[in-house]
């Protein structure tokens, strides 16, 4: 159910510049113009809403002229930041990190997978529909990370494009169901959730199912969890995560105009 690229990665330096409001009772960190007509919900990893990489990479994005919304996906629960540390493999892991840590942060994952699984589609679909009823001339895009790449799979046809960044417990094929609108994938060419294979088998099946809007992307050199929680220290990982910046934003520049 998990894998330690999941719960692992770097804490990166930055001060958000966005705002915090709630959108249909759901919390959110909200950035960027609040005119735009192009709208870019953000699908969080475990490490939740408020994590600090998540918020910066909105700004990101809101500095191409997007709207962006972080909404909390969890109900306030997200994965301690300890357990980056716990599972750092550019770093040597002191005695407590690999034997009392690193357990540990399995211990804490599995409940809150367990818990969190059912809610996230009700709370995404929460969200969209605030967003349509207070924006009906805005265009949506939903972009997602890890556990929330999975929805940009699974509830694309909400929305009017979605990218998945290294999806997590996608239930394949089936859920690919689900998409109908334009759909962008970013893979790790030997990520244990979604690698090559499985990367160009959606594409695969998705064109034969007469979609066209499809792209697929297999990076190489980086890890699950590279595009949100990279080393940017290490230049290979930094221009890999770069490179997907300019994925989601080309992509939703492309079908949120």
């Amino acid at each position: 159910m998990s894998c330690p690229e999941c719960v692992s990665g770097s804490v990166h330096d930055g001060t958000p510049k966005g705002t915090e409001i709630k959108i249909g009772d759901v919390p959110a960190y909200v950035t960027g113009d609040e005119d735009s007509k192009r709208i870019v919900v953000i699908g969080v990893d475990i490490f939740g809403w408020r994590f600090v990489n998540t918020r910066l990479l909105a700004d990101e994005y809101a500095a191409q002229g997007f709207r962006v919304i972080v909404p909390d996906l969890f109900a306030g629960w997200e994965l301690p930041l300890w357990s980056l540390s716990a599972h750092d493999t550019n770093s040597e892991r002191s005695l407590f990190q690999r034997y009392v840590a690193r357990p540990l942060s399995y211990f804490v994952f599995a409940p809150f997978v367990i818990r969190n699984m059912p809610r996230q589609v009700s709370t995404i679909a929460v969200v969209t529909s605030s967003l349509r009823a207070a924006h009906p001339d805005a265009k949506i895009g939903f972009v997602g990370f890890c556990w929330g790449g999975r929805f940009a799979i699974s509830q694309n046809h909400l929305f009017d494009a979605t990218v998945a960044c290294h999806p997590s417990l996608v239930k394949f094929p089936a859920e690919l169901e689900g998409i109908k609108s334009p759909f962008s994938l970013a893979a790790a060419e030997t990520d244990p959730m979604y690698n090559r294979a499985r990367a160009e088998e959606t594409e695969k099946i998705l064109k034969e199912k007469g979609l066209k809007d499809v792209e697929v992307k297999v990076y190489v050199g980086v890890n699950h969890g590279w595009t949100i929680r990279v080393n940017m220290a290490i230049e290979e990982q930094k221009k890999g995560r770069d490179e997907a910046v300019k994925q989601v934003v080309n992509w939703f520049d492309k079908y949120l105009s």
